[in-house]
């Protein structure tokens, strides 16, 4: 069976009464499209893409919501950005809310370059998610292995991990599953109704 990340997202949107949904990074509009709940908005500062509010998510974390039952962070993919931008939806999101992030388990050194080089491109938001499964004990977070890595964070409990001295494509590539808390699609499916 194959997952994409607006399986993910409509998958915990299911299970949420309020279905409130926020994009960080519409672009094409793809997932944006493919999520199916009753209140969806989007947020991107490229007025091309007809985003709800076209501001930076920095500039649009920083006013008022009412709290959203699923956030999807895919906006710049510069590690620094996706901290801020995750810290910023765990603060937006209901009590049993999700967090999902796009593009966190880069497949080749050259996708997740900064600046970016390639036509298909990650970024290095995993640094970011990283930094955060040293950071926070706070939270549930996993990469489920499809879609280059959809991240998905709930609060919650988890064993902070020892935050490797260098974060560089070495340190990720032999330490991919343990560094993301990486799972495989099968594994994802398996424990959902748990």
């Amino acid at each position: 069976m194959t997952v994409v990340r607006w399986d993910i997202i409509n998958y915990y949107l299911a299970g949420s009464s309020a279905r409130r949904y926020v994009e960080i990074g519409l672009q094409f509009g793809t997932t944006f499209n493919k999520v199916r709940c009753t209140h969806k908005e989007s947020v991107d500062p490229d007025p091309q893409w007809n985003a709800t509010s076209v501001i930076a998510s920095d500039e649009w974390f920083a006013t008022d919501h009412e709290p959203y039952d699923v956030v999807f962070v895919d906006g710049l993919h510069h590690a620094e950005q996706v901290y801020r931008d995750i810290n910023n939806a765990l603060n937006c999101i209901v009590d049993n809310g999700v967090v999902v992030c796009h593009d966190m388990n880069p497949p080749s050194e050259i996708m997740q370059r900064v600046p970016r080089e390639t036509k298909w491109w990650t970024g290095d938001g995993w640094k970011a998610w990283v930094r955060l499964r040293s950071e926070r004990a706070d939270l549930s977070m996993f990469v489920i292995d499809t879609d280059f890595g959809c991240g998905v964070i709930r609060k919650g409990r988890q064993e902070r991990i020892q935050l490797p001295e260098t974060l560089d494509w070495s340190t990720l590539d032999e330490n991919r599953v343990a560094l993301l808390g990486l799972i495989s699609v099968d594994e994802w499916l398996a424990c959902r109704g748990k």
